[in-house]
């Protein structure tokens, strides 16, 4: 019980902290992930806006890839004040239905 009122209380702190993100007047990204894995870079994950994208059904990325997108989001200005969810490049939905 305490490890679920533990996990009610982060996703509490992190909806509040998002909250305020995106009232502030700052230039800001806000990067959802998916499950992370070990492994070599298979490159810059895609993305999508939306959570429920099929293109984001596989829910897995490398752990340097994600460093890679989180650079990407730093250069980027089309990414200012989106908050995109990516997926590794390589996985089996992002094959599917990313669009090149």
């Amino acid at each position: 019980m305490t490890a679920k009122l533990f996990r009610f209380a982060e996703l509490e702190d992190q909806e509040e902290a998002c909250r305020r993100i995106f009232a502030s007047n700052t230039n800001w990204t806000v990067v959802r992930g998916s499950d992370l894995e070990e492994g070599e870079s298979e490159g810059l994950p895609v993305w999508s806006e939306h959570v429920g994208d099929p293109v984001l059904e596989s829910n897995l990325t490398r752990r340097i890839d994600f460093a890679l997108f989180m650079v990407e989001a730093l250069q980027n200005d089309e990414l200012i004040h989106k908050a995109p969810a990516i997926v590794g490049c390589r996985t089996p939905s992002a094959k599917l239905y990313a669009v090149n």
